[in-house]
Formats: C-alpha cells, sequence, structure tokens
C-alpha cells in the first residue's frame, strides 16, 4: 500500500511541476517580444516562403543585420494578407543577438500582458496546490 501510495505522490509531484515549465516558457517568449520592442533594430527583408501549423501561417523571411550578415527569421503567426514571396517584409532583430527576431512592428504587449496576468497566477495555484495536495498526502501515508 505505501509503495502504491509513493508511486502516486511522485507522479502527483510531477504533474504539479508541468504548469511551472509552462509559466517559463511563457515569461521567456514575453520578456523576448519585450526586449525587441526595446531594444530592437530595424531592418528590411524579403518574404522567402511559407509554413503553415496548427497556429496559423507562418511566413519565413530573409534579412541583412548591421554586419551585414545574411540571416532568416520565421514568423510563426502571421495575421492578415500573406506576401508574395519576393515582397519586402520589415524585420526587427537584437543587434547582439541577431538571431532573435520578429516581424515589424512588435504587436502591442498590452494583450501578451493582460494574459499573462491572467495565465501566471492560475498556473501558480495549480502547480502549488499539487505540490501541497502531494506533502498532504506524503505526511498522511507516512507519519
Amino acid at each position: 500500500m505505501k509503495l502504491l501510495s509513493s508511486a502516486a505522490i511522485l507522479v502527483l509531484l510531477a504533474l504539479s511541476l508541468l504548469p511551472f515549465f509552462v509559466l517559463r516558457s511563457l515569461l521567456l517568449v514575453f520578456l523576448e517580444k519585450l526586449r525587441l520592442k526595446a531594444r530592437g533594430e530595424h531592418a528590411e527583408g524579403i518574404c522567402t516562403g511559407y509554413s503553415s501549423g496548427r497556429y496559423g501561417n507562418g511566413v519565413e523571411i530573409r534579412f541583412e543585420d548591421g554586419d551585414g550578415r545574411s540571416r532568416r527569421t520565421l514568423s510563426h503567426s502571421w495575421r492578415g494578407t500573406l506576401p508574395e514571396r519576393g515582397d519586402t517584409v520589415g524585420v526587427v532583430y537584437l543587434p547582439g543577438d541577431p538571431e532573435v527576431s520578429d516581424v515589424s512592428p512588435i504587436r502591442s504587449l498590452l494583450p501578451n500582458a493582460v494574459y499573462m496576468a491572467v495565465i501566471v497566477p492560475l498556473l501558480t495555484a495549480v502547480g502549488a496546490s499539487g505540490v501541497l495536495l502531494a506533502i498532504f498526502l506524503a505526511h498522511s501515508v507516512w507519519f
């Protein structure tokens, strides 16, 4: 019985950590957009191709950074009419790390901030409640 309870507690702890990993990923994406908006350099790129996925259409764009090096970025969720191949598209990139780039202009961060204000406490509460439940179960089984 204790073995089964121990396994259940370990599974519960593992599942409780999942919201924290999701939260970390969301925060990293938001912070990247914030850095691009604050310190990004603008460049003109050329549409070279397309991708499609479950979140919408993406556009592949080639551009040159400030050092003249050719770079590639993929806009994962394009809104509006897709550009034709060969069309000029604005790009924003970080001068110190040109691999961090996105289509210009960076969309308003307000919806992302509102989303984060809702999802951060929710994911934190779900993860913390799972950890507390695991501690409660461990205490009742082992002590």
